[in-house]
């Protein structure tokens, strides 16, 4: 009886030790990457989680003229665990990029993943240059690899939403684009939520809008996600589109800033 009992905790012993090593041998240390984590147009009221993207526009075109300058943080993560100690990262400005340092941005000194930390942002000092009312200036940063941590990460799915297997929009991990401009545009929404019933974004006619039906002039900002927004820019668009027939039955034909141009609203109001 003992020899059996004996017997099969010799046996245990050895199962236990070779699932160890068997263990040991697939356990494997990679290196930590560092990433963009930039999520915009994120609603929780509506449970809209928002999107990946790799690129922004900064506009001062929505302030009042005595701001002259803002301050925005890039969200980055990193995988693995938090440590114990600060962690440096590699940051560079793309040769490309039109903007000019300290005219038109200003970095950190350093870039610091702090202790205790998985996520951290790169705060940038941007400046309303005059240039800014004439021509937009793109800023291109690119994480590489440091001692600390790689930059090795290259896309994701835009949709926080949806499995890494069934991708159907991609955004770059270790690129991003600032455009910064003085002006107004169409920003990043403007084709997929508003250009139906806006038509081709101008900067005159956008005006015009706020002018005569009091749409706020950072309105198309932000996507559509509601139904009182999507029934907030056909109300906007009607308006203005009756406006435009009106003027033009009384010879009165309003012209884009080109001065040949009919101005039009979207297909949604022929």
């Amino acid at each position: 009886m003992n020899r059996t009992i004996y017997s099969l905790l010799l046996g245990l012993s050895i199962l236990l030790g070779t699932a160890c090593k068997r263990e040991s041998l697939m356990t494997y240390v990679s290196a930590d990457n560092i990433y963009f984590d930039y999520i915009a147009g994120a609603d929780p009221a509506t449970d809209y989680l928002g999107r990946y993207t790799d690129s922004i526009e900064l506009t001062f075109s929505f302030s009042d003229g005595s701001v002259q300058d803002s301050t925005i943080g890039i969200p980055v993560s990193v995988t693995g665990v938090a440590q114990s100690y600060d962690r440096t990262f590699r940051l560079i400005v793309d040769p490309s990029s039109t903007a000019r340092p300290g005219v038109h941005y200003e970095l950190p000194a350093a870039f610091v993943l702090p202790a205790g930390k998985i996520k951290d942002s790169v705060f940038i000092h941007f400046k309303r240059a005059a240039d800014l009312k004439t021509a937009a200036q793109t800023l291109l940063l690119h994480l590489e690899d440091s001692d600390q941590l790689k930059a090795q990460l290259k896309f994701r799915g835009t949709n926080p939403r949806e499995s890494n297997m069934y991708i159907s929009d991609t955004v770059l991990m270790t690129s991003f684009r600032i455009n910064l401009t003085d002006m107004l545009s169409a920003g990043p929404y403007w084709s997929m939520d508003y250009e139906y019933s806006f038509g081709t974004f101008s900067e005159k006619k956008v005006r015009l809008m706020n002018e005569i039906v009091g749409m706020p002039l950072d309105f198309w900002s932000r996507p559509a996600t509601t139904n009182e927004q999507r029934a907030t820019i056909t109300y906007y668009g009607g308006f203005t589109a009756r406006y435009l027939s009106d003027q033009a039955f009384a010879g009165n034909t309003i012209l884009e800033a080109d001065g040949v141009t009919p101005m039009k609203m979207g297909s949604r109001f022929p």
